[in-house]
């Protein structure tokens, strides 16, 4: 390696390095007329060395020598250096005395040069590529201006020589690209006919090159644009600059079979010798066919603007979507994908393997299961639990697929949601089947209770009188007898509670409960017209109940409106909640009293078949059904008892063929107490003494023995087997001056007319006449006359004679009360 010199450079020092590669003769064989020049100027000036020396960037290489052995020699040494940097002939007399050359190496060393003469070869560009020099190891006197002109004469022969040799080597390269291009080359002379067609352009326009040669340049011009490029052809010859010289443009060419097609064009001129206007000699182009390109471009924008639309839309799924490379590190996921594991940005994750997303257990899970059917299969879809990034575990469904890279495409879903969800449909599926079985239940032990209750009460009652005879050898008997009884009547009371479940207040959200509620009676709309729809609020809304009871409400007012839907016909549910403070019932009040304390109200319409007139005070009464064998009669009747129960209201409205619309009042905040601690107080014995009683029941031993045990307290009491008889005596009691009778106990179920119907009748009649139930079911007909009002007390079968006369006196107190509030 040569040392850096410190020599004499030009100020253009690179170009001139550019100019002697465009030569194009380092390192080329020795050309026999350059030989001539050197071995002339060795004689002519009687010289023992001559050279042509190129002088590159380390070096001085010798084009042509004579007279010495070596190629070439480190430029640090060379005198040509020295030679180019100035103007005109360098002339060097003894190098030995010259300060400049004194210790060069080639002055005391091989060749030994004393005497030195060069002549810079100067190309057209002005470049002083190397010199024309004559070298002797003798020193002489300074070279005379004729030698000088003589050396720098022959320096211009080699000049010509190589530049005469460059053209001739670009001619070779341009005749040899013209003919190998797969580009159409065109050249046109400065009268715009066609001088050279190459192969390329007989294949592009299918003329062949004896055909185009000699045409005018029009010939690959489209009609409406030959004026054009005539007036631009003027233009040039006028001197006047063009916009496609020295350009790439796209413009279309036409072929000889009449097509056009869009080309490339680059477009060069050259000047004609000796013009200073710039006026052109002729004109070379290189056009390419781009119709398979712009095709391309064409299918590739089409193809980005889908894939564009493709990444919008995954960036737009709510599915985490990632996809990793072979090493299963991520290289692709959208913002889903992220945020399903707790990160804003999906960068934190890309180039991380997939394991990062879950524990190690869980991971080893996915590559011994998943994995092996993955790269077997093509595909696998399974359920798995990752870990976000604060540690929290989060339930996953996946499918796995491969990708042609072999890398794994992972599409998954946050279904921890959904699963709580099934959860819970299937506890509420769950309670609404307990519900059933229990209303099941319910209606059986009422109807075993009734019957028992019947037999019990006139067994006890005549226990009791038996008792009251005070023989002492009846005593014992009637007590074990009437012992007996009050087990019976408890058995009965167990059947009776069967499956009932203690309320256990606390907070719940009423919102997400209307939903729930939704989503499970919507699968059974046997209509696909049929719909539930929703008016919420936007928040949760939170307030203390017990959570079994609220649902009872909701779903059998729910299902009742489904079955009211017409089928064939477009129905639809709605459940409204809105804040009950400051509303009204728009509809007439049924059950309850609004309540004054913080609430909500519940609105449920629909557009079924509505309610007559005449049956709107009987929904809420047990067992009453307008559905036939598939109804129970008992689902309104709990939803009055429960609605009672937490101190709510209820109002309705209908319109027979046109729907029903429920509102429930429910307080925010439960303020029950124990239910058996407000079972009604009888308060103190009343004394019946002289009262007048009309007892009513369909079974003849009951009432006997009602009779017996009224008698026993001073009542005077009439038997009555038959409602429809009690109401003729009414009617007969009503028409007197004097009303006979002071108080009617009738039974609930009855043939022919039950206990409601028959305590309606009486109202017309007598309304202040006191009324007292006696039935088998005084829990749910309690919570039934609270709200209606139809009876003036409840009083539970069997019954003792000091619990019936008790009863007696408080129906008949209830009844005056409820009469002076009448009439004040």
């Amino acid at each position: 390696m040569h040392q850096p010199i410190n020599l004499p450079l030009g100020a253009d020092e690179p170009g001139r390095l550019a100019a002697l590669d465009a030569l194009g003769v380092l390192d080329t064989p020795a050309d026999a007329e350059l030989d001539v020049i050197t071995r002339l100027a060795a004689d002519r000036f009687n010289t023992q060395i001559a050279l042509v020396s190129l002088v590159d960037a380390e070096r001085q290489w010798f084009k042509s020598r004579f007279g010495l052995a070596a190629t070439e020699t480190c430029r640090s040494h060379s005198f040509c250096t020295h030679a180019i940097a100035g103007e005109g002939v360098m002339v060097v007399p003894d190098a030995s005395r010259d300060a400049r050359f004194s210790a060069n190496p080639l002055v005391i060393g091989p060749p030994h040069i004393r005497f030195y003469a060069g002549a810079p070869l100067v190309l057209k560009s002005g470049h002083a590529v190397g010199t024309l020099c004559v070298i002797d190891p003798a020193p002489r006197q300074a070279m005379s201006a004729h030698d000088r002109g003589i050396l720098r004469l022959m320096a211009s022969q080699v000049v010509a020589f190589l530049e005469s040799r460059e053209i001739r080597q670009r001619q070779q390269i341009s005749d040899l690209i013209a003919r190998t291009t797969t580009d159409a080359f065109v050249c046109a002379d400065a009268m715009n006919r066609i001088t050279l067609w190459n192969r390329a352009a007989e294949m592009l326009f299918g003329w062949r090159a004896e055909e185009a040669i000699g045409q005018p340049l029009a010939l690959i011009i489209p009609d409406r644009h030959r004026a054009g490029h005539a007036a631009g052809v003027e233009r040039l010859r006028g001197g006047a600059p063009t916009r496609l010289v020295g350009k790439t443009v796209e413009v279309p060419a036409l072929t000889r079979d009449g097509r056009e097609v869009p080309i490339e064009l680059s477009l060069a001129m050259w000047p004609a010798e000796g013009s200073d206007s710039g006026e052109p000699a002729g004109f070379a182009a290189i056009m390419r066919d781009v119709s398979a390109r712009k095709a391309a471009e064409a299918e590739r924008a089409a193809t980005e603007a889908r894939d564009a639309r493709y990444l919008a839309a995954v960036e737009a799924s709510d599915d985490g979507i990632g996809i990793t490379d072979a090493e299963g590190r991520f290289i692709f996921m959208n913002r889903a994908h992220a945020a399903m594991f707790g990160h804003d940005d999906p960068a934190d994750l890309i180039g991380k393997p997939w394991s990062v997303l879950y524990d190690a257990a869980e991971a080893r899970r996915i590559a011994e299961e998943a994995l092996p059917i993955l790269y077997s299969q093509g595909q696998w879809r399974g359920e798995t639990q990752g870990r976000k990034r604060d540690g929290s575990p989060i339930e996953q469904e996946i499918a796995l697929s491969l990708s042609p890279e072999n890398g794994i495409v992972c599409v998954t879903r946050d279904v921890g949601e959904r699963h709580a969800m099934e959860r819970e449909k299937a506890r509420l599926r769950e309670q609404l089947m307990l519900s059933q079985r229990q209303e099941v239940v319910g209606q059986l032990a009422s109807g075993i209770a009734h019957d028992f209750n019947n037999l019990i009460t006139a067994i006890a009652g005549t226990a009791e009188l038996l008792r009251g005879l005070g023989d002492p050898r009846i005593m014992p008997h009637a007590q074990r007898i009437h012992s007996a009884a009050g087990t019976a009547a408890r058995l009965v009371e167990k059947m009776l509670t069967l499956g009932r479940k203690v309320p256990h207040p606390k907070m719940v959200d009423l919102a997400r409960m209307v939903r729930d509620v939704r989503d499970l009676a919507a699968p059974s709309l046997a209509d696909p017209l049929h719909r539930i729809e929703l008016a919420l609020p936007q928040g949760p809304v939170m307030l203390q109940t017990d959570d079994t009871e609220l649902n009872q409400v909701l779903l059998n007012l729910v299902l009742n409106a489904r079955d009211a839907l017409r089928p064939g016909e477009t129905g639809r549910i709605r459940v409204e909640v809105l804040a009950g403070e400051g509303l009204a019932p728009e509809g007439r009040l049924v059950i309850g009293r609004v309540p004054t304390v913080p609430s909500v109200l519940i609105r449920i319409s629909d557009t079924g078949c509505g309610i007559e007139p005449e049956e709107m005070n009987k929904v809420f009464e047990p067992f009453f059904t307008r559905k036939g064998e598939a109804g129970t009669g008992l689902g309104l009747a709990v939803v009055a008892g429960v609605i009672a129960g937490n101190d709510g209201a209820l109002a309705m409205q209908s319109w027979p063929g046109v729907g029903t619309i429920f509102e429930v009042f429910w307080p925010l905040h439960s303020e029950r107490g124990d239910a058996a601690a407000r079972a009604e107080d009888c308060g103190p014995l009343a004394a019946l003494a002289g009262r007048t009683v009309l007892v009513v029941d369909d079974n003849p031993a009951v009432v006997d023995t009602l009779v017996a045990m009224l008698e026993e307290v001073g009542a005077e009491a009439g038997p009555c087997l038959d409602a429809r008889d009690a109401i003729a005596a009414i009617r007969d009691d009503a028409r007197g001056a004097r009303a006979q009778w002071d108080l009617v106990i009738t039974d609930y179920d009855m043939p022919g007319m039950n206990g409601a119907d028959f305590a309606r009748r009486l109202r017309k009649l007598r309304p202040g006449l006191p009324i007292l139930l006696l039935t088998a079911l005084p829990r749910v007909h309690k919570l039934h006359q609270k709200q209606v009002g139809l009876f003036d007390g409840v009083l539970g079968k069997p019954a003792t004679t000091a619990q019936l006369a008790a009863a007696a006196a408080a129906a008949i107190a209830a009844a005056r009360e409820r009469t002076l509030s009448c009439t004040s």
